[in-house]
C-alpha cells in the first residue's frame, strides 16, 4: 500500500511550465532570437540546463538566461497553479498518517513562493531543492537521503515525476514511480 508521495515541483505537482516558456520565449526575443513554444518545452522537459545550452551555442547572450531567472522569480504565482487534486491527494497522504516530499531542481524560494501562495506549505515533510546539495537527478543521492531521514520504506513509497531524470532516481531510490504526462 502507498503511504508517502515524492513530488517532482514542475510539471508534476505544479503546472508551471506554460509559464515558464513563455518567459524563457520572452527572454530569448530581447536578446534577438525566436524559438517556438513547443521547441523550448520540448528542450525544458529534458532539462532546462539544456535548453539554455543550446540556445548559449546558438550565439544568444548569457544574459538572456538571468533575465529569465530574474522574471521567473517575480512570476506572479497565480499563473502556476497546482495540477488539479494534487492539494486534495496532499491533503488526503497527510490525514492518512503519511508524508510529501519535495525533490526538485529549483530554487527553494521560487517553490516556497509558490507553495504559500497556493496553501500547501504545510503539507510537506521536507522541500528538497537545488541548495540542499544533493547531486542532480538522475542521480538517486536526493531519494535516498529523504527515505532515510524521515524513515520511509521504499516500497509504501511514490515517486511522481513528468521525466525520465525524476523516474531513474525514484527507481534507483527503490520507490514506486508514476511518470505523470
Amino acid at each position: 500500500m502507498i503511504k508517502n508521495l515524492i513530488w517532482d515541483f514542475d510539471g508534476s505537482l505544479f503546472d508551471t511550465y506554460p509559464l515558464m516558456v513563455e518567459i524563457f520565449q520572452s527572454a530569448l526575443v530581447e536578446f534577438g532570437h525566436t524559438a517556438s513554444r513547443e521547441q523550448i518545452l520540448f528542450l525544458m522537459k529534458d532539462t532546462l540546463g539544456k535548453a539554455v545550452e543550446h540556445y548559449l551555442e546558438l550565439g544568444v547572450g548569457e544574459g538572456f538566461y538571468r533575465l529569465f531567472l530574474l522574471r521567473e522569480e517575480a512570476a506572479d504565482p497565480s499563473l502556476q497553479p497546482p495540477f488539479p487534486y494534487a492539494r486534495r491527494i496532499c491533503l488526503k497522504v497527510r490525514d492518512r498518517g503519511g508524508k510529501n516530499l519535495i525533490i526538485t531542481h529549483r530554487s527553494r524560494s521560487t517553490v516556497m513562493k509558490l507553495l504559500y501562495h497556493h496553501d500547501m506549505a504545510s503539507l510537506f515533510s521536507e522541500i528538497i531543492t537545488k541548495e540542499s546539495g544533493y547531486r542532480r537527478k538522475p542521480d538517486p543521492e536526493a531519494f535516498v537521503a529523504a527515505i532515510a531521514s524521515h524513515r520511509l520504506i521504499a516500497e509504501e513509497t511514490l515517486s511522481i515525476g513528468d521525466r525520465d531524470l525524476d523516474i531513474l532516481a525514484a527507481r534507483a531510490a527503490g520507490t514506486r514511480t508514476c511518470f505523470f504526462s
